[in-house]
């Protein structure tokens, strides 16, 4: 579970129809109406359990650009931030013209889940 102690707010730019899927998986999944920061928190702790999450990355991208509309805040531990920072570091490593890294890179974690409907 998550350290509520140490949190810090993160703001990602979603196009409304991710915002909509993620927010009905949110509630689907049991998290219930505010539990969106518990769910990008298992979101993103699955995501770099993957071995090619670096590659993965370009799903976020992808999205087009005049479709993020939306703005959402989530609120992530110390621990889930520090391995958030060390695969941002990673991620721009491998490709170091990409812009936007942690939005992009957030994105990749809820369309991943999305995708497995985890």
């Amino acid at each position: 579970m998550m350290n509520k102690k140490v949190s810090k707010k993160i703001t990602v730019r979603f196009s409304k129809r991710l915002r909509e899927e993620m927010q009905q998986s949110v509630i689907g999944a049991g998290y219930g109406l505010h539990g969106k920061s518990r769910w990008l928190f298992d979101a993103i702790n699955f995501f770099l359990q993957q071995p090619n999450y670096i590659d993965l990355v370009e799903h976020g991208i992808d999205v087009n650009q005049a479709e993020l509309a939306g703005v959402e805040a989530f609120y992530l531990n110390e621990e889930t931030i520090k391995s958030l920072k060390e695969a941002l570091l990673a991620v721009r490593v491998k490709y170091p013209l990409l812009e936007g890294v942690q939005s992009a890179f957030i994105r990749a974690c809820v369309i991943y889940r999305l995708m497995l409907k985890k």
